[in-house]
């Protein structure tokens, strides 16, 4: 009888810790995937706004978005170019802030 309360207790300390480890992994993932959601969703905004812009090519600048913090770089065809890139990107709803990386040629 003595074997077998050991592998209960066994079985019981394995089955509270897995339990126990299982609640530390919280509930990130949706939250996640929504902000992802949203990031994609801004990001397209940008996009369209972005490359609307005269002097800015698509194969010359690279949006991405993190957080609602968009980043853009490469090169624009002059600086009033890159200025209202960077302007265009910070009139899209959603959009916490811009950093930019933009050189001319």
């Amino acid at each position: 009888m003595f074997p077998y309360s050991i592998r209960l207790m066994t079985l019981i300390a394995a089955t509270a810790t897995a339990m126990a480890l299982g609640g530390c992994a919280g509930d990130t993932t949706p939250r996640a995937s929504a902000q992802y959601d949203d990031d994609v969703s801004i990001n397209a905004k940008v996009e369209a706004a972005v490359m609307s812009v005269p002097g800015i090519h698509t194969h010359n600048v690279r949006i991405s978005t993190e957080g609602a913090v968009v980043t853009l770089s490469g090169t624009a065809d002059n600086t009033l170019a890159a200025r209202n890139a960077v302007q265009a990107a910070r009139q899209v709803s959603g959009v916490k802030k811009v950093n930019y990386d933009i050189k001319v040629p």
